[in-house]
């Protein structure tokens, strides 16, 4: 079988060994290079051959990356150094170990409501930084936001967002990604940070619905979609109508109409966070409520069982309280803390237990019928000869 060789990997760039090839950006490709003198692995991200000649492009570069550096947050990745390799200018930043938002999503574990609201709210911090030191990002995109093995959402490409404001490449293509496009950058007309938190909206959308918010048709339909037409609302089940009603405002047709910085929607965003979780609070409160009342039942069982002499009552009993305590580990100590669950989790596992409960209480009615059954069967006992009287002397006694 014939085998087609990859991109051959530069030896070094500066003054960092390449290690191996990340990914290639509509600017540039990025590589793991390991930093010789401080002993550490970076991620440097080398512009094409393409646009080298640009210098237009060159000093965006430069500038942008610059600003990039001096922003320092959790949320946004770090930008160690700066350089020129054969002309061409790389930037040197943090090798994350992640996965880029799209992929994350697409994890075989369900990813709770919660989680996603934790992304998002990240998303704000990261951005709100950016925009307090005179950055806005202009390409906020699923595949320009990491997410680490930690949890971690980082915000990626603010150099080369600043790059896609030049609208072209050299071979004439719009820069970006338009299905997230706020309206004014999608009518060409002037932009600040609130762009930003459109886009951020759109991002939060995607989320959720794992779709971004305008379609990815045809460059005229999503653009036209953007300034003039709403999204395709959210179920119940992707968002309760709190967090829907914070996404329609943060994309609003008109920046005015829109909530003026990420601080805002954050805060927003949190306390959709805090109601969902303290409703979520009280079911798992009666979940674990309903799990100890289901041991009740079970020894209950045991105990009726034991009294009509079945022969496999204990059997029976322990396999129920080990199917219950595999299922729902989460309840068995009752002096633990509740778990971390969203409401939709909660609701599920609360609605198992229920059933799960009417059950024992059906199998316990029915050994008590059974009970009562041969009380009323069973002959009436015959006092001994004399009890009466010998029970007579003994009260005078």
């Amino acid at each position: 079988m014939t085998t087609t060789p990859g991109p051959v990997l530069p030896e070094r760039i500066g003054r960092y060994r390449v290690t191996a090839r990340i990914g290639k950006g509509a600017m540039g490709a990025v590589y793991s290079c390991l930093d010789e003198q401080l002993g550490r692995q970076v991620a440097v991200k080398l512009m094409l051959a393409e646009f080298e000649e640009d210098p237009e492009l060159r000093e965006r570069f430069f500038r942008e990356a610059r600003i990039t550096g001096q922003l320092a947050h959790r949320n946004i990745v770090t930008v160690f150094d700066l350089g020129e390799e054969g002309g061409r200018p790389y930037i040197v930043m943090e090798l994350l170990d992640g996965k880029p938002l799209n992929e994350h999503l697409k994890s075989e574990t369900p990813i709770s409501l919660d989680a996603k609201l934790d992304l998002m709210i990240q998303l704000c911090d990261g951005l709100q930084n950016a925009h307090e030191a005179g950055v806005v990002h202009r390409d906020l995109k699923p595949s320009n936001l990491l997410v680490t093995r930690d949890g971690t959402l980082k915000v990626l490409d603010f150099g080369v967002a600043r790059l896609a404001a030049s609208n072209l490449t050299a071979a004439g293509m719009l820069l970006g990604t338009p299905e997230y496009m706020s309206p004014e950058q999608a009518r060409g007309q002037k932009m600040d940070a609130r762009a930003d938190l459109f886009s951020a909206a759109g991002v939060c959308y995607f989320i959720l619905a794992g779709r971004p918010p305008f379609g990815s048709r045809d460059l005229r339909k999503v653009l036209q979609a953007i300034i003039a037409e709403p999204p395709p609302p959210l179920t119940d089940h992707q968002a309760p109508e709190p967090l829907r009603q914070v996404l329609t405002r943060a994309l609003a047709k008109s920046p005015e109409d829109r909530y003026q910085q990420c601080l805002d929607l954050r805060l927003d965003l949190e306390q959709v966070r805090r109601g969902l979780n303290a409703t979520a609070s009280r079911v798992l409160h009666a979940a674990r409520d309903r799990y100890q009342q289901i041991l009740t039942v079970v020894e209950e069982r045991r105990a009726v069982g034991r009294s009509l002499a079945i022969a496999d009552i204990d059997a029976s009993c322990d396999a129920a309280l080990t199917a219950l305590g595999n299922r729902f580990k989460m309840f068995a100590d009752p002096t633990a803390p509740p778990p971390l669950m969203d409401k939709a989790v909660a609701n599920a596992a609360l609605e198992a237990l229920q059933q799960r409960h009417n059950a024992e209480q059906a199998a316990l009615a029915a050994l008590q019928d059974r009970v009562t059954d041969s009380m009323r069967s069973a002959p009436p006992q015959t006092p001994q000869k004399g009890s009466f009287w010998r029970g007579l002397l003994k009260t005078r006694d």
